[in-house]
């Protein structure tokens, strides 16, 4: 009689373990409830009612200690049907947590098309010059936060420019 090989062996169990279903169940393993489309920082920006438009797009902030220093943007695509929640912890090149952002609560119904969703926070305080870190959390329906992206921009000391 032949025996298959243990590696042959472990594979065959393995296929035969899958669930017949297994693209469904792939899908909601590896599914984020929020995506990234666009993460920019902006040095000024316009807000009609709850609608924030970028007046500008800048590769990097001045650093300055009084007053805002400009803003984080996100564009977000919400997958998952529930109130969303995004909050974005910024980070410094160590890696410790300098301070957060915070933005209201979004509810996305089953009837949405994969609704797009525009957040700008206001970043000020001291920076020091150099690599900052935006990790960007989501929570939907008080559920436990995913990360959803992790994003590295600059400051830059003015006086160098």
């Amino acid at each position: 009689m032949n025996r298959l090989p243990w590696r042959m062996a472990g594979w065959l169990v393995l296929f035969l373990a899958w669930p017949a279903d297994g693209q469904a169940v792939r899908q909601k393993a590896y599914r984020q409830p929020a995506y990234i489309s666009n993460a920019y920082l902006s040095d000024r920006i316009a807000q009609k009612g709850e609608s924030v438009q970028p007046l500008s797009v800048v590769k990097a902030l001045q650093a300055n200690i009084n007053g805002v220093l400009g803003y984080f943007v996100l564009d977000v695509v919400l997958t998952v049907d529930g109130q969303h929640r995004l909050k974005v912890d910024i980070l410094d090149d160590a890696g410790r947590a300098k301070a957060a952002l915070q933005f209201p609560p979004v509810q996305v119904q089953k009837k949405d098309e994969l609704p797009m969703y525009t957040a700008a926070g206001a970043i000020s305080g001291e920076m020091e010059p150099g690599l900052w870190f935006f990790k960007v959390y989501d929570q939907v329906n008080k559920e436990d936060w995913k990360v959803v992206g992790i994003f590295g921009f600059m400051v830059m000391d003015p006086k160098k420019e």
